[in-house]
């Protein structure tokens, strides 16, 4: 299974998003003379984020109105611009010198470029979040970034974490965010309260799922001191069976494969560019 074929049920939404984002590279290059935006977005990952919550909505209600596919379109922006910037971020912290097969901002322009870089689009996505989507998902998206960057620093303040300090780390680095784009994409269709909950359950396991498996991959001690990897294939196993009683669709039915990719990537030493 590639990824790309997951995402068949939403190729026009995803080719909507890429052109939005490649506009929103150039807006921003245009304002500094100088091509830094557009060449972090050069190389693309797979767009998990936006995957996910273009899948959550279309398991919700695939009939959107022009206003509704617009909101959902900008919605997996203002998402896609927050992981960006954290990845910019991240790659400063560890001092990262290739993302993607190319050298990294910090790299190619020095950390201070890199930094300033992405506070540019997480202020983007923000103005995103408070200009054209509902309140409440600024105040969702808010608290997570907040919770990602609190996950962080105790990642940074523990090279040998505990069992539950290595969970909450993880928790608020990957799944957390998972979880938002998924109730988030949900949301903005129409979804019930019930809905958004299984959603948001199958995105906050996904995302454990995911980190445990590629810190394995990555042969990461701290992992591998506190959980096992039976217990990352368990979290997969409750993210599909959080929406079971979702109405059947090819869109649950590729958030049911993706799991599946999830897992399969374990087993093949590949490259992490979700």
């Amino acid at each position: 299974m590639r990824f790309d074929e997951i995402s068949i049920p939403i190729i026009k939404e995803l080719n909507q998003f890429e052109l939005e984002l490649k506009n929103v590279a150039t807006e921003l290059d245009e304002t500094i003379k100088k091509d830094i935006f557009s060449y972090f977005f050069s190389i693309p990952g797979k767009r998990l984020r936006p995957t996910l919550t273009f899948l959550s909505a279309g398991a919700i209600s695939s009939e959107l109105t022009p206003s509704a596919k617009h909101s959902l379109i900008q919605l997996a922006i203002g998402i896609e611009l927050i992981h960006s910037a954290s990845l910019i971020h991240d790659d400063i912290i560890d001092g990262d010198l290739l993302r993607r097969g190319q050298k990294t901002l910090n790299k190619t322009f020095g950390n201070k470029i890199a930094v300033l870089a992405g506070d540019a689009l997480y202020s983007r996505a923000f103005t995103i979040f408070s200009d054209t989507l509902p309140r409440e998902f600024a105040q969702v998206i808010g608290r997570v970034t907040e919770t990602m960057s609190m996950a962080e620093i105790l990642n940074a303040n523990n090279t040998s974490p505990d069992r539950e300090t290595y969970s909450k780390i993880i928790l608020g680095k990957t799944a957390a965010f998972m979880s938002a784009c998924c109730s988030l994409g949900g949301s903005i269709v129409g979804a019930s309260e019930k809905e958004c909950n299984m959603l948001s359950k199958y995105g906050e396991n996904l995302g454990m799922a995911y980190q445990i498996l590629d810190d394995y991959i990555d042969e990461d001690h701290a992992a591998m001191k506190n959980v096992t990897i039976e217990e990352g294939f368990q979290f997969a196993y409750v993210a599909k069976s959080s929406i079971e009683n979702l109405k059947d669709s090819a869109y649950k039915q590729s958030l049911i494969i993706l799991v599946d990719y999830v897992l399969d990537f374990y087993s093949p030493k590949v490259e992490n560019s979700l």
